[in-house]
């Protein structure tokens, strides 16, 4: 495991006693894995942490369904307001 908060060199990872035994191409591959896996822990430990209290809103969430039959066309239709607007419906979200 390794410290999301100190990145190492590639002087540094080099250096270390399993990487120094392999070829260059290894080196530049396990170097490159290290930091992929750092930046995937760092976005990871960013995403987890607490974000304080969530404060509700009042949303609206839709219109609120006024239907009624019409028999001429054998379909429902929406009932609006006497202006032609619908009544949302709010929610505290």
């Amino acid at each position: 495991m390794f410290n999301i908060f100190e990145e190492l060199t590639w002087q540094q990872f080099s250096k270390l006693p399993k990487i120094a035994k392999l070829s260059l191409n290894e080196q530049i591959t396990y170097y490159n894995q290290y930091i992929s896996d750092l930046s995937i822990a760092r976005l990871n430990w960013i995403d987890y942490q607490n974000k304080g209290p969530r404060i509700p809103t009042i949303q609206n969430i839709g219109l609120l369904a006024q239907e009624e039959f019409d028999p001429v066309d054998n379909d429902y239709f929406l009932i609006l307001q006497e202006d032609g607007s619908g009544i949302f419906v709010t929610a505290l979200i």
